[in-house]
Parts: structure tokens; C-alpha cells; sequence
């Protein structure tokens, strides 16, 4: 048993350091900066809308007071009263200059916890959907542009509810809208173009997909097969409801676990090495108790039968 205990303060130990040291790196935020993640992007092959200079916009209140600026610029003066139509439009536009194609992950640097589970179970589980976390990164794939919108959407009261797509050969994730008494659909990664959808009051993703021209024409930078393939079937998300319930759940837990998981572990080691100490002293008392009965032996009674015992 003393052996078991002392083992696992050895193991403890090296995981606490290990823990430590993590949490101290993603405190100090080590990381790549901005402008060479984006140096290093990999090339889609399709002309995008990316602005690097938006880069700035590393949080969904920094992405929403931009959008206001630009509405109030726009607006502000402006008989314009259908606010919801035409803040979208800027927040899709800057959504989509925002982001250059490509899934953002958690790394060791910055929630170690969803990375190394992401190892032993399913690579996604390091995909990243936090908001703010996103906006982190130069790079997000549909369902992370998607994740943005939609919660800025949600912070300005505007109703969306989510789109996903699965066809026999790849998925996608997009969003609807509602405004002017009907849904409009958005899709800021794939960026179809807009002034063919706008054109048509930007249907909702239901009359798109029953309109095949429309529909190949608004993305005609893509070969038609695959977007018959991919917007063959679509299903509805709940309305203004976040897209990843769960999954926002474990990314919050594993990231405070990577900040705080060498505090559970200096914990467990203080019990373990109190175990330790308790069994070592009594063996240590128990030890010393059988050594001073085998040299007091002497003064037993029985080794002096000419003297009688007390009492006898």
C-alpha cells in the first residue's frame, strides 16, 4: 500500500507540473500572430472576399460596434426604416471579409483539454464554436461563419435559425433570416453572389433550392454537380437558438479545465502524500513499539521466579 501511494505522488506530481506549465502558457496567450496565420493560409482555389485589415474584429461586440458604425453611416440619415433587412446585409458583407475558408482548431496553446480528447475520440470535438473564440482566428469554416452571424443577430434581436445541409458527397451550414415578413437565406462562406439573390428579394432556402437556375446561377463559381449534390435535402435549426448547444458546453468546460486542471491535481497529491505520511508514521510507531517490548523483556515476572508477584 505505502508503495502504491508513493507511486502515484510521483505520477501526480509530473501531471501537476504538466498542468502548470500548460495553464501558464495559455495565460500568457502564446500564439501565432494574426498576420502570419494569415501569410500561412492555405489557398481555396476560389476567388473570396477576405480583408485581412478586418482581422481587428476579434469579438462579437468589436463586429458589432463596426456593424453599427456602418449602419449609422449608411442609415442614420436615411428614410431607410427596415433595420433588420439592411443590418444583416452589412454584417453578411463584413462576415464574409472577414473569414477566409478553412476550419479554426483549439491547440495545445490555447485549450489543451478538447485538443488531447479530440485525439483519443473524433477530431471535431477541437473545432472551435465560441463565438469570441472564432474571431481569434483569420480562417472559419461554414458552421463557424454561421455561429457568428447568428449570435450577433441574436444580441440585436434579430430572428435566425439555422440551415444544414447534407448531400452524398459533403455538407454545408448556412442560415436564414426573417425580416419583412418572411425567411431570407445566407450563406457568407460559400458566398453566393449577391446581386443575383438580392435581385430576387433573397428568397428564403426552400423557394432557392426549387429554382435550379437561381440557384446555379447564384453559384456559378462552383461546379453545378456539386451544388445540386449538396442542396439536394436542408433542414431547419431551431429559431434563435444557438446551432451547438452541447458542444459549446464541453468547449467551456474543457477550457477551464485547461486553466485549472493543476489545481485538482495539487489537491489530490496533498491527500495521497497525507496517506503517505499517516502510514509511515504508524509503521514507524508500531516498529518502535515491538523493540521496546523485546528489550524490556527482562523485567517480566516470569524471568524472576524467587520474587512473587504483587498480590499472588
Amino acid at each position: 500500500m505505502k508503495r502504491r501511494l508513493f507511486t502515484l505522488q510521483v505520477i501526480l506530481l509530473g501531471l501537476l507540473i504538466l498542468a502548470f506549465i500548460a495553464a501558464i502558457i495559455q495565460t500568457i496567450n502564446i500564439t501565432d500572430p494574426v498576420a502570419k496565420q494569415i501569410n500561412e493560409l492555405p489557398k481555396s482555389g476560389r476567388n473570396e472576399e477576405f480583408d485581412p485589415a478586418l482581422s481587428r474584429l476579434n469579438s462579437t461586440d468589436t463586429v458589432i460596434n463596426y456593424c453599427d458604425s456602418l449602419y449609422d453611416k449608411q442609415y442614420k440619415h436615411s428614410d431607410v426604416d427596415d433595420f433588420q433587412k439592411y443590418y444583416t446585409e452589412i454584417l453578411s458583407s463584413v462576415i464574409r471579409k472577414r473569414f477566409y475558408h478553412g476550419y479554426s482548431y483549439y491547440g495545445l496553446r490555447t485549450n489543451y483539454m478538447a485538443f488531447l480528447f479530440s485525439k483519443v475520440s473524433a477530431n471535431g470535438y477541437r473545432a472551435i464554436i465560441v463565438p469570441d473564440d472564432i474571431l481569434k482566428y483569420p480562417a472559419a469554416a461554414c458552421s463557424q461563419q454561421s455561429i457568428i452571424m447568428m449570435e450577433v443577430l441574436r444580441k440585436k434581436n434579430i430572428a435566425s435559425r439555422k440551415v444544414g445541409f447534407q448531400g452524398h458527397q459533403s455538407g454545408h451550414f448556412c442560415f436564414e433570416v426573417f425580416y419583412d415578413g418572411g425567411w431570407h437565406f445566407y450563406d457568407t462562406n460559400m458566398e453566393p453572389d449577391n446581386e443575383v439573390l438580392n435581385a430576387h428579394n433573397r428568397p428564403d432556402i426552400a423557394s432557392l433550392v426549387a429554382n435550379k437556375e437561381l440557384l446555379l446561377k447564384a453559384y456559378k463559381s462552383y461546379p453545378a454537380e456539386l451544388i445540386l449534390d449538396v442542396f439536394s435535402t436542408y433542414t431547419y435549426g431551431p429559431v434563435n437558438t444557438f446551432p451547438a448547444p452541447r458542444g459549446i458546453v464541453f468547449q467551456r468546460i474543457t477550457m477551464f479545465l485547461s486553466y485549472t486542471l493543476w489545481l485538482f491535481f495539487l489537491i489530490l497529491y496533498i491527500l495521497v502524500r497525507r496517506r503517505y505520511l499517516r502510514l509511515s508514521v504508524k509503521k514507524y510507531v508500531r516498529n518502535r513499539r515491538i523493540y521496546f517490548t523485546q528489550s524490556e523483556r527482562g523485567t517480566s515476572p516470569s524471568y524472576y521466579p524467587g520474587i512473587a508477584a504483587p498480590g499472588a
